[in-house]
């Protein structure tokens, strides 16, 4: 029933998903921005939210190749807003966050010298760029135009290609991720739903090492069945560049299932220096290792300074953690969560969450950022979810249940069946024996 066809009975829950998923944002609003520009103040920030968004996948454009046991597709994602799961919030809320856009400009001028240096604060001066900036929540997730980055790509181009606007999920909506190649279970179900193929790629070419450049695993929705304690499960997310991995944690039930919990294990996102299997995370080289939690983005974000980490850090630096106030990390609240159904490989409960951080600190001599603190800054937080209701649970039990259920009940019926066919054998035989020894005498 699991393998993908053409014509198979599971081809439309793979095409779209049969179950409500959301994407929950988290944003940090900014309580003392002009202390932390002027007087290098530690920054305060408060968590609001969530803006809750309907999330739509759609996959299309298949292509099958049956000799291999692979099917190729894209993904389209849409976000609407859902105000009922978002209670006392709204898009128009302003926020007061950090530029990233002056940061990232600031980023990629220091190492060129003075000169430039002085022309691009006359430009700050010319826009009114200030460090920190109050935009709606709409505005920093979807977009807002900035026109300094369109001037600005009048001399240098525009290798994101976004036109003079930016927010930290445009254009993110709406769009694909490129496209994958997975396998279909059609050769065996030991890789089943398993990435061979990011656009055209089967390797990627970000990171220093093949290692850290593998793609592994599914997209985390599917995986080969009959998993178990010591399974560990592999995804593969395009937003953090990088393969991660989940290893097993408890038993859990859910809506009446019975499934394996698989989290992070510490190891995976550790501090460089502790587990050198991270080492060629670092960039540009190893002298530029982040602490625990955390993950330079800029080799796939256009050099962009832009640092991905386990919300509020949890299991995180904790040098980092204490620069800020507003940060309360707890595992029910921030941990990386997927619970699958070990018969089948289905997860039936998943949650993945992930932290934007810009890294603030003075670049080289312009004066805007003479008196910060150094400081990874926290931006928004994300808990990208969906779970199988009640009535699907059912049908994932029976269709796991029964199978069983009438093997054991076909297994009992054939043993008592052995069973009376051996007494009536030895019934029989005795009564044989017993007529051969009456004909002797």
């Amino acid at each position: 029933m699991l393998v993908l066809k053409e014509d198979s009975s599971t081809l439309d829950a793979f095409l779209i998903p049969p179950v409500p998923i959301y994407m929950q944002f988290y944003l940090f609003n900014v309580t003392n921005p002009d202390e932390i520009r002027t007087k290098g103040a530690k920054p305060i920030i408060r968590e609001v939210g969530p803006y809750t968004y309907d999330e739509h996948r759609e996959k299309y454009d298949l292509q099958w190749d049956h000799s291999e046991g692979t099917v190729t597709y894209y993904q389209n994602k849409s976000f609407v807003f859902n105000p009922d799961m978002s209670p006392g919030h709204s898009e128009d809320d302003p926020v007061t966050t950090i530029n990233a856009v002056m940061v990232s400009i600031a980023s990629k001028v220091e190492p060129l010298g003075p000169v430039v240096e002085a022309l691009v604060e006359f430009a700050f001066l010319r826009f009114s760029e200030t460090i920190f900036i109050t935009k709606t929540v709409g505005e920093l997730l979807w977009g807002y135009d900035e026109p300094l980055m369109t001037e600005l790509s009048k001399y240098v181009g525009d290798p994101t290609n976004n036109k003079g606007k930016f927010g930290f999920f445009y254009p993110v909506n709406n769009t694909n991720d490129g496209n994958y190649t997975v396998k279909t279970g059609e050769k065996g179900l030991g890789d089943y739903l398993h990435i061979t193929e990011w656009k055209g790629l089967d390797i990627l070419d970000y990171w220093s090492t093949d290692y850290c450049n593998m793609i592994n695993g599914s997209d985390g929705s599917q995986y080969p069945p009959r998993i178990t304690h010591d399974s560990v499960l592999e995804i593969y997310t395009s937003e953090m560049c990088r393969s991660l991995y989940l290893t097993y944690e408890k038993d859990v039930w859910w809506e009446g299932v019975h499934t394996y919990r698989f989290i992070p294990p510490k190891a995976m996102l550790e501090d460089p220096m502790i587990n050198l299997d991270n080492m060629c995370y670092c960039y540009p080289g190893p002298e530029d290792c982040l602490g625990a939690g955390m993950l330079n983005m800029a080799p796939c974000a256009h050099g962009a300074p832009v640092i991905m980490s386990t919300p509020h850090f949890y299991q995180g630096d904790e040098v980092e953690l204490a620069k800020l106030d507003g940060l309360n990390p707890q595992k029910s609240q921030h941990e990386t969560i997927l619970d699958v159904e070990p018969k089948t490989g289905v997860t039936m409960h998943a949650e993945k969450k992930i932290q934007i951080n810009v890294p603030l600190r003075p670049y080289g001599n312009l004066p805007s950022f003479k008196n910060v603190p150094e400081v990874i800054f926290p931006v928004l937080w994300v808990n990208e979810s969906a779970a199988i209701d009640s009535a699907l649970a059912k049908d994932v039990n029976k269709a796991t249940k029964l199978p069983f259920l009438i093997v054991d009940i076909v297994f009992g019926a054939l043993l008592v069946l052995g069973l009376v066919l051996l007494v009536i054998a030895g019934i029989k035989f005795r009564r044989l024996r017993r007529n051969r020894g009456q004909h002797k005498l």
